[in-house]
């Protein structure tokens, strides 16, 4: 890198001390580094929010919701005699406490696997969802009901032959509700396939409740068609929260000076506290 001292001026401004940076002996290329790889979270951590409404830096209240969850509150380790101790961020946590990189890294951590785990069943067994343009978390019982009243209606031997009229009613609801999802139409020729569907949408509910307190909505995002670019993008961002870390190590005068703090995530993502331009 070319004057690494001056592209460090231009990301953190005129205002900068740039001499208390060449005294610490620290890596100023390095720093540089790094505060690029936070300008690039942030832009991710911008993406999650306006297409799937997952706030990355949540602030200490939405985290100490997410200690409900035992993957997030529990951390284990190993004594002198190799015995496994577990821990309880709960015991040593108060709820108005900073979130901690390492507390921002272990949510993402998780939600990314029931991100993916949902993406890997959408690939597998829903390659096309039928009711994705249209569909939210409310509709979701709305649609088993109508799939429950057509099968009641449909009569051993003779189908719809004598409640034709009574399905095209329900079929005309179903309708109304998914203009756009003309694959599904009539449901009555459609049945298996949208119960089918229905149970990954229960998935996305459950997902959508696990971590209601990140933002998340899942149907938003599948309406966007954007379920595969959200778990890549969390997963990237998680990168770049352990590469802010491991450089961390190297920078323990530098970061601060520049804004940043491991023990605080929100100055990570906050670009009104920590100001960094591009350069």
């Amino acid at each position: 890198m070319k004057n690494p001292k001056r592209v460090l001026g231009k990301i953190l401004g005129k205002e900068a001390d740039l001499a208390a940076f060449e005294a610490s002996g620290e890596s100023i290329e390095l720093l540089v580094e790094t505060l690029r790889e936070v300008q690039k979270m942030r832009r991710l951590a911008q993406w999650l929010r306006e297409h799937s409404g997952i706030e990355a830096a949540l602030p200490p209240e939405s985290f100490h919701k997410l200690l409900d969850l035992p993957e997030i509150n529990f951390h284990e380790t190993t004594d002198r005699n190799l015995d496994v101790q577990q821990h309880s961020l709960k015991d040593v946590r108060q709820p108005g406490d900073p979130v901690t990189v390492a507390n921002l890294n272990t949510y993402l951590r998780e939600l990314f696997r029931d991100l993916s785990s949902l993406s890997q069943s959408k690939t597998n067994d829903h390659g096309t969802l039928l009711l994705g343009p249209g569909i939210s978390g409310d509709l979701v019982d709305r649609v088993n009901d109508y799939i429950l009243r057509l099968r009641r209606l449909h009569w051993k031997g003779v189908g719809f032959l004598f409640t034709g009229f009574q399905a095209r009613g329900i079929e005309k609801q179903f309708e109304a509700l998914f203009p756009d999802a003309r694959r599904a139409h009539p449901l009555r020729h459609h049945l298996k396939e949208v119960q089918w569907e229905l149970g990954f949408y229960r998935r996305c509910l459950e997902i959508n409740i696990r971590w209601a307190a990140t933002g998340l909505d899942l149907f938003a995002v599948l309406r966007r068609d954007a379920l595969h670019q959200t778990v890549e993008n969390v997963g990237e961002l998680g990168s770049g929260l352990w590469t802010v870390v491991y450089n961390g190590l190297q920078l323990k005068t530098t970061l601060p000076l520049a804004g940043i703090r491991l023990e605080d995530g929100h100055t990570l993502f906050n670009p009104e506290s920590v100001p960094l331009h591009a350069a």
